[in-house]
C-alpha cells in the first residue's frame, strides 16, 4: 500500500473515531451515522471511502451498533446509559416523540374511562328500575305477615 493510501486510511479512522466521540469537525451532529458522513468528514472525494474495502467492513458493524444506539435513544428517551451522543435538534425529536406517545397513551385511558363510566351508568339505571318495578309489585301485592304459632 502506498503511503498516500495509508494516510488517507489514518484519516478515515480518525474521523470514524471522532464521529463516534461525538467531536467532529466537518459534518453537522444530528442525523445517523453513514460512510457518506465518514468520507466527508475526513474530508475526501465523493464515495471516495469505499476504494478502502477494509475500513468499509470494520467500519459497518461500528455504525450499525451507533445507530441502533442512536434509534434506542430517540425511542426510549434520554434516560438510559449509551454513549451515542445526541445533538440538540435530535433530543428535541426524542423528547416530542416521547410527549406524543404519552399523550396517545392518556387519550387512550381516557377514552377507556369514560367507557367504562357509560357502562357503570347503564349498569345502575337497570338497577334503579329495576328497584323501582319491585317497590311497585309489592305496593299492589301487600303481603299480609302473621306470626308463626308454636
Amino acid at each position: 500500500m502506498s503511503r498516500d493510501k495509508q494516510i488517507t486510511e489514518a484519516r478515515l479512522y480518525e474521523a470514524l473515531q471522532r464521529l463516534l466521540d461525538g467531536q467532529q469537525r466537518h459534518v453537522k451532529r444530528n442525523g445517523r451515522l453513514t460512510l457518506n458522513k465518514i468520507n466527508t468528514e475526513a474530508q475526501l472525494g465523493n464515495s471516495y471511502i469505499h476504494k478502502f474495502s477494509d475500513f468499509v467492513e470494520h467500519a459497518k458493524p461500528l455504525i450499525k451498533k451507533y445507530n441502533d444506539n442512536r434509534e434506542r435513544l430517540m425511542v426510549v428517551g434520554l434516560d438510559i446509559e449509551i454513549n451515542t451522543s445526541l445533538s440538540e435538534v435530535d433530543k428535541l425529536k426524542s423528547e416530542l416523540l416521547r410527549e406524543r406517545t404519552l399523550k396517545q397513551k392518556y387519550r387512550k385511558e381516557r377514552d377507556n374511562a369514560l367507557q367504562a363510566r357509560s357502562l357503570l351508568e347503564q349498569a345502575y339505571s337497570e338497577l334503579v328500575k329495576r328497584v323501582a318495578d319491585l317497590q311497585d309489585e309489592r305496593q299492589v301485592h301487600e303481603y299480609v305477615v302473621s306470626p308463626m304459632k308454636r
